[in-house]
């Protein structure tokens, strides 16, 4: 998928949560449902860079607006605060670390009242591959481990 280059006014958004508004739809640019981030939250999991910094975070949609939230670390390393414009460089990608990261973030956004239906479970889905395709089995323990010396009845010794 490709990345989406724009730039975009650091604001402050709800509850204090500071903001770049994404300029289009990333279901429609990326032709991806969100992903679900708990049963009321969903957003679109993605990395990046913002003045150059690398991030990793969701696009989320609240109030018709779709918006990325940029924390105080971001802002300290991109040299930003409210009112300045940062370039955004963004990306798609379905990791379980940059999930993890999105539901934290998202903890500090008004939940809707109802999550969307068609929002893409990725820990079900990355279970239900799994069982699809399961990882090749590491080597056995016995196999790594080196040869014992025994001796035979006779004293003789050898290797099992």
């Amino acid at each position: 998928m490709s990345k989406a280059r724009f730039e975009a006014e650091l604001i402050q958004g709800h509850k204090g949560v500071t903001v770049v508004m994404v300029p289009f739809d990333p279901e429609q640019k990326w032709s991806q449902k969100p992903v679900r981030l708990d049963p009321r939250r969903e957003g679109w999991l993605i990395r990046g860079t913002a003045n150059g910094v690398r991030f990793d975070g969701y696009i989320g949609y609240r109030w018709n607006r779709f918006f990325i939230i940029i924390e105080r670390d971001l802002r300290e390393a991109a040299k930003v605060s409210v009112g300045d414009v940062l370039t955004m460089v963004i990306e798609p990608t379905m990791s379980m670390r940059v999930l993890v990261r999105a539901r934290a973030q998202s903890k500090v956004t008004t939940a809707p009242k109802k999550g969307r239906a068609d929002a893409i479970d990725l820990e079900k889905s990355n279970s239900l591959l799994t069982r699809i395709a399961p990882a090749v089995p590491p080597a056995s323990a016995k196999a790594l481990r080196p040869p014992v010396r025994t001796r035979d009845r006779s004293g003789r010794s050898g290797s099992k």
